[in-house]
């Protein structure tokens, strides 16, 4: 990959705070990832999403970041949620055995219903 060129950013949305991401993520996006979601989880917002929808390529790296990043959020006593559409990202998940566990919803009208997020009592989590 080369150098990653960020045009991603946080966001506030009611309750949530939104990490969005875009471009190609690989291990050399992953300082800049874990300092933006850093700055996000700073806001104390109870649910943390991380918006993949513009990603074009992401690697086991930021699965990892992904997966640290839900535990930490959980651990606070948090919300974590994905918004993703694309298929091929989606598959990815589904093979490290993760979609399930990031259960990625479309929008943020999706996240509406927060009994369905990871975290709530009837729901347990992996990761």
């Amino acid at each position: 990959m080369t150098e990653w060129q960020s045009a991603s950013h946080i966001r506030v949305v009611g309750r949530w705070g939104v990490l969005r991401l875009t471009g190609e993520l690989d291990i050399e996006s992953v300082p800049e990832v874990e300092r933006l979601l850093v700055r996000l989880l700073a806001l104390e917002k109870p649910v943390v999403v991380m918006d993949l929808r513009e990603v074009t390529f992401f690697d086991c790296a930021i699965l990892g970041v992904m997966c640290r990043a839900r535990t930490g959020v959980l651990a606070a006593g948090g919300r974590f949620a994905v918004l993703c559409t694309r298929p091929w990202a989606l598959k990815v998940m589904r093979l490290a055995d993760l979609l399930e566990v990031f259960a990625p919803v479309a929008s943020l009208t999706d996240l509406a219903d927060l009994d369905a997020l990871d975290g709530s009592p009837d729901r347990g989590s992996r990761a």
